[in-house]
């Protein structure tokens, strides 16, 4: 009788266990972070940059941006088939410096004037453009950079424009705030289960 009982509860234990995660996930790679959850959100940027917001068992909620063209591992999937599904993601964290200011040395403005004028605690750094010789062709911003005179060189993610393009080999200076982006390196159904 006792191992009957013994098997029983091994047996209810199995049943009530929450699915396994998905076979095919692989291990998390050096630097990356996994998270378990169900997607409660996604944004739809100007494609093919989503926020896919994941909310774990425990804790906070997480915004972590996805790049649908960055060769994320999406398991065949499309971004929006995520919604409301339990989710394993890996994400990075990464310096991401929002510029919120460029103006040329005799203080024209590179940015547009309908933006947000940048907080009181914005840093600045003083320098050289490099990375805008032409406009922004696609669909994703291009890479600029400033670098000092002591060869201290900030790279900003922004969408080149005329303006900027003119303005390129010349000193600058930028307003920007300093922050982290999470981004999804893989993201797959959890057991296929939903929540």
């Amino acid at each position: 009788m006792r191992s009957f009982l013994l098997a029983a509860s091994a047996a209810l234990l199995v049943a009530c266990a929450p699915p396994a995660p998905s076979a095919d996930v692989r291990a998390a790679a050096e630097g990356e972070t996994r998270i378990d959850g169900a997607v409660t959100q996604i944004e739809d940027g100007a494609y093919p940059q989503f926020t896919v917001t994941i909310q774990p068992e425990t804790g906070e909620a997480l915004a972590l941006y996805l790049n649908a063209e960055s060769g994320a591992d999406l398991n065949a999937q499309e971004p929006g088939s995520f919604a409301g599904q339990n989710v394993i993601a890996y994400y990075t964290t990464t310096e991401d410096l929002a510029l919120a200011d460029l103006r040329t040395a005799s203080g024209a403005a590179l940015l547009p004037a309908d933006g947000p004028a940048p907080a009181a605690d914005a840093l600045a750094i003083t320098g050289t453009l490099s990375g805008a010789g032409a406009v922004t062709a696609g669909d994703l911003p291009d890479v600029i950079t400033v670098t000092d005179a002591d060869g201290i060189a900030l790279n900003f993610e922004y969408y080149v424009t005329p303006e900027i393009v003119a303005a390129n080999g010349q000193q600058v200076t930028a307003r920007y705030q300093p922050g982290e982006r999470n981004e999804i390196t893989l993201l797959h159904l959890a057991g296929g289960a939903q929540r």
